[in-house]
């Protein structure tokens, strides 16, 4: 795993921009769309089953959580952000979300037919293995894990990581001070972890936004390749794009999606 830092504004106020934040994604939360167009999910929905008991772990302000309680499924859900519990809970009060971490679920041994974590295990510092066990202590044998974490592609091994790095050292030798932002996971790191905690590999997949015209890695990483929209990309950016993907998907793609069984 590959830390990344960041480096806040002085006197930035980390709760109150993300209490405002919360707010503000939650009002938007009911265009289901977005879920379905993700390439993972013809495979994730194929593990589902209408009496299945299953939980989001670290289901931020409950996308995935509403979207498939909307199709039909028992879906609980667990966060470290109180924050994000609130918003939920003010929003339906019936949810069934509790405020813990993904290396501390409140949940039974072996209680479980599958646990999703997408975009939500990179953030937990130190806990990542800690928080895989659990995955596998509250799954039934024969359980499932959907997981979705940033990858550290081609791109970012080569370029981005390289002058983040640098980036550290001007600002540190500046006097501002680094905390932790997120881990980027190498694919082959990553599955040997999986199976270390004991699960068996069932599928694993580049992940990225669907559009055509857009590319959430590509777009955080790299400013000159940026469009007028949020994650659109520039014509150069597209051409990038398009390269990159002609010889490999695993060259830029933001993230990767394993579905793993445990046993």
């Amino acid at each position: 795993m590959i830390v990344i830092q960041k480096f806040d504004p002085k006197d930035f106020n980390r709760k109150g921009t993300w209490d405002d934040r919360y707010r503000a994604m939650y009002s938007a939360q009911n265009n289901f769309a977005q879920y379905e167009k993700q390439s993972f999910w013809p495979m994730l929905e194929s593990k589902l089953t209408k009496n299945g008991s299953y939980l989001d772990a670290g289901c931020g302000i409950g996308g995935w959580i509403l979207f498939l309680a909307e199709k039909g499924y028992t879906v609980q859900g667990v966060d470290a952000h109180p924050q994000a519990v609130r918003a939920m809970t003010e929003y339906d009060r019936d949810l069934n979300v509790k405020i813990a971490g993904s290396d501390a679920i409140p949940c039974a041994d072996k209680s479980l037919d599958g646990v999703i974590s997408i975009g939500s295990l990179e953030y937990g510092e130190g806990v990542v293995k800690e928080s895989l066990q659990e995955f596998h202590r509250v799954l039934k044998d024969g359980g499932f894990v959907c997981i979705e974490v940033p990858l550290a592609n081609t791109l970012r091994k080569v370029f981005y990581i390289p002058l983040k790095r640098l980036e550290g050292l001007f600002k540190r030798a500046g006097g501002q001070s680094a905390t932790f932002a997120y881990y980027l996971f190498g694919k082959s790191e990553f599955e040997a972890l999986l199976k270390k905690t004991g699960f068996t590999i069932e599928s694993i997949q580049t992940h990225d936004l669907p559009d055509a015209d857009s590319h959430f890695g590509l777009y955080a990483n790299w400013p000159f390749l940026r469009g007028n929209k949020p994650y659109e990309l520039n014509a150069l950016g597209r051409v990038v794009k398009a390269i990159s993907n002609a010889i490999s998907s695993w060259i830029a793609s933001a993230g990767m999606v394993v579905i793993a069984k445990k046993g």
